[in-house]
């Protein structure tokens, strides 16, 4: 097959489904490529069959995928084919198109008909997000068109399966043998769980978008964090290779772990931001809320006041720079600029107490070369306040782009989950799953600045995030 790949087993797997919840929803179709080698001799099968799902088939799906009621009404449930199926799946790399879906089905199923399967796992998502990091999207759609991997029957078991094969025999020939194993056997590596921690904790994790909250003896969360891949951010925590001096005491710790999903990395930020301020865990300190922080307003000669950021109106915010942690960390931020640009220090009332006693007297950095002037006349004070404010733009918080509040709706790659996350004038107000609900937040939900929500709100509005904007208007 692929250099040391081949002394692998192989099965390249895709289900169709009744719908996107393996708890609800049922498998209609099952299709597998199975690929070992044999000293020089490669074997290669395939195996596909419908599934009668037990449950009537939506529309959709079925205009989706073309599987209709008819075709499943005579084909075998599920239990009947388990013992086959588990034959076909032991002992071998299980690959598949966001493995998550696929493997969640089969392992939901197979559990209903009384069997505990499991599998390593290979995610061609993630391996094309590994090989291709700067290259999007990652949908199997893409992945065709991108590598003209045409002429199969798209959206059924089967015709996926063999695109996933020859997807990676695509890779191989374009990466060479050495580096398609690195990344594959970086992607199945499985590091060492907590020792207090059951494994089916982690086996639950999906590959999926989301926050993730890790327990200790007691009910109070010990650290809370978020990632587009729960489950390959909650293995690097324990990976022996990498592992930091704060992911081995976690995994001292740690004996539970909980887990939400959002439909992608702006939910998950903002869940995480949310969830830390409010339950404090003991291992997070950046996401804390932070009681200090200020906004620096200036005055006409561009002397800053530092402002409570709770105390700004939020209609004012677009005149203020900032946030700060603090007002010492604000302090800091304008002698760095002054050291670095030949600002003032006499000028902007920054300097020490001892040196304000002489108030005719030129700056000590004016002394030192460090200060152009403004604070003897050698530069005209309108000037030093123009680059005051220009060397702040960076900082200045932008007006508001819209007339009242909005809701970008974020969906996850597959199209099953669709998030609305609704803000207005850099506040979050929450975030639902329908329309009126959002447009209910938007008529009365809360206006509380906070600064990590600002940050996450700019990034989340510039153009490279193409999150679609449903704007409600003026409150």
């Amino acid at each position: 097959m692929i250099g040391n790949l081949a002394d692998r087993r192989w099965v390249f797997v895709d289900v169709e489904t009744t719908g996107a919840s393996p708890a609800r929803e049922r498998i209609t179709e099952v299709g597998i490529v199975t690929v070992e080698t044999d000293g020089d001799a490669q074997r290669f099968s395939e195996w596909s069959s419908l599934v009668n799902p037990g449950v009537p088939i939506p529309a959709e799906i079925q205009w989706l995928t073309g599987i209709s009621n008819e075709m499943v009404r005579d084909a075998p449930r599920f239990a009947e084919l388990a013992e086959q199926l588990y034959d076909k799946l032991s002992d071998a790399i299980f690959v598949a198109h966001n493995a998550r879906f696929d493997y969640g089905f089969l392992k939901a199923e197979f559990s209903r008909a009384g069997y505990d399967w499991r599998a390593a796992t290979l995610c061609t998502v993630r391996l094309s997000r590994h090989l291709y990091p700067d290259r999007g999207p990652h949908s199997l759609d893409a992945i065709v068109a991108r590598f003209g991997l045409d002429g199969e029957q798209r959206h059924r078991a089967l015709g996926d399966a063999r695109v996933l094969w020859r997807l990676l025999q695509k890779l191989s020939d374009r990466h060479g043998t050495a580096e398609l194993e690195a990344a594959v056997d970086r992607l199945l590596a499985r590091p060492s769980t907590p020792p207090a921690l059951p494994p089916e904790e982690i086996e639950a994790l999906p590959h999926a978008p989301g926050v993730y909250l890790f327990y200790g003896a007691n009910a109070h969360p010990i650290y809370i964090g978020k990632s587009v891949d729960l489950k390959a951010r909650v293995l690097s925590h324990f990976a022996n290779d990498h592992a930091s001096g704060a992911d081995l005491r976690l995994s001292q710790e740690l004996q539970r772990i909980e887990w939400e999903e959002t439909a992608g990395e702006t939910g998950a930020l903002l869940r995480e931001a949310e969830l830390v301020k409010t339950r404090l865990p003991a291992h997070n300190i950046a996401l804390r809320r932070k009681s200090r922080q200020v906004f620096v307003a200036l005055d006409a000669e561009a002397r800053p006041r530092f402002l409570p950021a709770e105390s700004v109106p939020l209609d004012e915010l677009p005149g203020h720079y900032g946030p700060f942690s603090s007002r010492p960390g604000a302090r800091r931020h304008l002698q760095e600029l002054a050291t670095e640009h030949g600002l003032c220090l006499k000028a902007m009332k920054l300097e020490g107490r001892a040196r304000r006693a002489a108030p005719d007297a030129p700056c000590f950095n004016f002394q030192i070369r460090r200060c152009r002037g403004a604070c003897t006349g050698a530069e005209p004070i309108e000037a030093h306040a123009a680059r005051l404010r220009e060397l702040l733009e960076p900082r200045r918080v932008p007006p508001w782009p819209f007339a009242g509040a909005v809701a970008l709706i974020e969906r996850d790659p597959g199209g099953l989950r669709e998030d609305l996350h609704v803000f207005d004038r850099w506040c979050w107000l929450g975030t639902v799953r329908t329309h009126e609900a959002a447009a209910q937040l938007a008529a009365n939900g809360q206006r509380m600045f906070d600064a990590d929500v600002y940050r996450i709100a700019q990034k989340a509005l510039q153009p490279t995030n193409a999150l679609a904007v449903v704007e409600f208007g003026g409150a």
